[in-house]
């Protein structure tokens, strides 16, 4: 990635950010939502891609590197699979058996992800509309 597009990226979030707080019809707890909506989604995606992780507990991994016993989940060698975006952790067997690790964490990611990207949008929209309205 280069660096243009993670400053224009910034830059766009800034201006959306600076919309929203300076926004007159939205309430105080609409306008502050961002600030614990981004490090809730923050939070649960790192709670997603250390679903699969055995390092920390190897006794109880969600992903054991041994079959509990042939055909109770999967048969064959397993493995743990994180992926970032969208973020998602399960174990997947050889035979093709795939076993979600966090679906509620998912879910949850999803949920504080659109209401950031929600009001971001709000405060977008307002700077382009009302571009004077940053300056006070």
């Amino acid at each position: 990635m280069t660096v243009l597009p993670v400053f224009a990226v910034l830059v766009v979030g800034q201006v959306a950010l600076r919309g929203l707080l300076a926004h007159p019809l939205l309430p105080l707890w609409v306008r502050t939502s961002v600030f614990w909506t981004v490090p809730l989604t923050a939070v649960t995606w790192v709670f997603i891609m250390a679903a699969d992780d055995p390092v920390l507990f190897p006794e109880t991994a969600p992903c054991p590197r041994e079959p509990y016993r042939e055909g109770v989940i999967g048969s064959g060698k397993v493995s743990g699979v994180s992926v970032p975006f969208p973020p998602r952790a399960y174990c997947e067997w050889e035979d093709g058996t795939v076993y979600e690790l966090a679906p509620g964490a998912e879910f949850l990611f999803w949920v504080f992800f659109a209401s950031a990207a929600v009001a971001l949008a709000a405060g977008l929209w307002h700077a382009l509309r009302d571009p004077e309205s940053l300056l006070r």
